[in-house]
């Protein structure tokens, strides 16, 4: 496989589910040209991680024209593989594109491909095992060490005390997955009260959410709009518990391996999108609003 092009779109979240895939990919395939298709807001980010040759900056706007360039360039490179880990009804319509028009062989979940991944009811399967099962299909295997120090920077802070970290925000579309803000910030001030660092973690649009936090608490380390992945990361790797909505930078905190409690409702997209492990706790209800502050105390003390 001389060549091979990666498609992969979306949130911070959806990048965050594939990383294990991609770099899978290219620890199988060491010698090879990887190109990455995605948005320009995920591109700074994957650069560093040294996956990939080249990134071809896709927006996903106006199909049949900037799209229709998009792979029209994308078939003058002699791809051997194409991996569709984006799986959407736009990605099926490019594997027609290059199912007429290349020799390249095709994995997806999607119309078109060679090697076709069905993927279960919504719920029945985590999308990381997903995107695994569907590589299964073209022998590749989820690597033994998945290495993620390429996101690990020089912080500026020293922390004396053990750390506790608050990711009380959500995306413009996921008000319905916010636990109210009043209790991440109950929480942080019993986190302060048994001596924890408080730091909490954003976006500029989740100043309000943190604000309660900011008010109650005496000494927070504020990193709102302050919080690019390797940040993030960082910081994970120095805490001692994090409090996370299901969202984007909770899910990059989770790839450092530290006690995490997600707080989310119960529900497929949930059981979908959730990471596991020995270090995650997931505190669930049919709506996230009415788990209240006291269900996450267990997890505060046993650390």
């Amino acid at each position: 496989m001389k060549k091979i092009l990666i498609i992969k779109h979306g949130s911070l979240g959806d990048i965050v589910f594939s990383l294990a895939a991609m770099i899978s990919i290219r620890n199988q395939y060491p010698d090879s040209a990887i190109h990455l298709l995605t948005e320009k807001k995920n591109s700074n980010f994957l650069l560093k991680s040294k996956i990939f040759d080249k990134i071809i900056i896709d927006e996903r706007k106006n199909f049949f024209i900037k799209s229709l360039l998009i792979i029209y360039k994308l078939l003058s490179i002699r791809y051997n593989l194409i991996i569709d880990l984006q799986n959407s009804q736009r990605t099926s319509f490019y594997n027609f594109f290059f199912r007429i028009f290349h020799s390249a062989k095709i994995s997806s979940s999607r119309n078109f491909a060679h090697f076709r991944y069905k993927i279960p009811q919504q719920g029945k399967e985590n999308v990381t095992v997903g995107l695994f099962n569907q590589l299964g299909l073209i022998n590749i295997k989820k690597s033994s060490y998945i290495d993620y120090s390429w996101l690990k920077v020089k912080l500026e802070e020293e922390f004396k005390k053990p750390l506790a970290i608050f990711i009380p925000g959500v995306s413009k579309n996921g008000s319905h997955k916010q636990w109210p803000e009043s209790n991440f910030a109950k929480l942080a001030k019993y986190c302060e009260e048994k001596n924890f660092d408080i730091c909490v973690i954003g976006a500029k649009n989740d100043y309000n959410s943190a604000l309660p936090i900011l008010n109650i608490c005496k000494n927070v380390i504020n990193k709102i709009d302050k919080s690019p992945p390797e940040i993030i990361y960082s910081l994970a790797l120095k805490s001692s518990i994090i409090f996370t909505n299901d969202t984007g930078p909770g899910h990059i905190a989770a790839l450092a391996n530290k006690n995490i409690v997600i707080v989310a409702n119960n529900n497929n997209i949930s059981k979908a999108n959730l990471p596991n492990g020995k270090h995650v706790k997931k505190v669930l209800a049919n709506s996230v609003k009415d788990i209240v502050p006291e269900d996450l105390f267990q997890f505060i003390n046993k650390v």
